[in-house]
């Protein structure tokens, strides 16, 4: 909802069911995208590898949006000049590589299931979950400027 307000996504997102004032649209594509994961990771396996799956797909996501939020103190603040105080910088590097190692060890299943199979499911989620944002990114109608030119 709030990237809709923000026009990072198409303003659907935005809109606020008229008596309640609720993000209805948000709330029911969030429904409806865990649903086809979840139903998904649920083809052609038992109970077990289904909830590792999952689970594994949502560490791994969280694992490289933390990556990308540890990498800020050492990349991205030189560049609004910016200089992180040395415990930071360790701090990051410390989360950088604790994220990194999760991201790994969520490809790798703990029950005895093929392993390859496994990580290219656990990679083609995260890849067409990115791949659906980006596109949603691409179909949202840019803010009007108010500055003159």
């Amino acid at each position: 909802m709030v990237a809709g307000w923000d026009n990072l996504l198409p303003t659907w997102f935005a809109r606020l069911h008229a008596r309640y004032r609720t993000p209805v649209n948000s709330i029911l594509f969030v429904g409806v995208v865990t649903l086809a994961f979840s139903l998904a990771s649920l083809i052609g396996v038992e109970e077990q590898e289904a909830f590792q799956l999952q689970d594994n797909a949502a560490t791994t996501f969280y694992a490289l949006i933390y990556l990308v939020l540890f990498a800020i103190p050492l990349v991205a603040m030189k560049r609004f000049g910016v200089h992180a105080p040395i415990w930071l910088k360790v701090a990051a590097v410390s989360g950088l590589i604790v994220s990194a190692i999760a991201t790994y060890f969520s490809l790798i299943p703990i029950t005895p299931v093929d392993r390859l199979a496994f990580a290219f499911k656990i990679l083609a989620v995260v890849v067409l979950a990115n791949v659906l944002g980006a596109a949603l990114y691409k179909l949202r109608k840019p803010a009007k400027s108010t500055e003159k030119r």
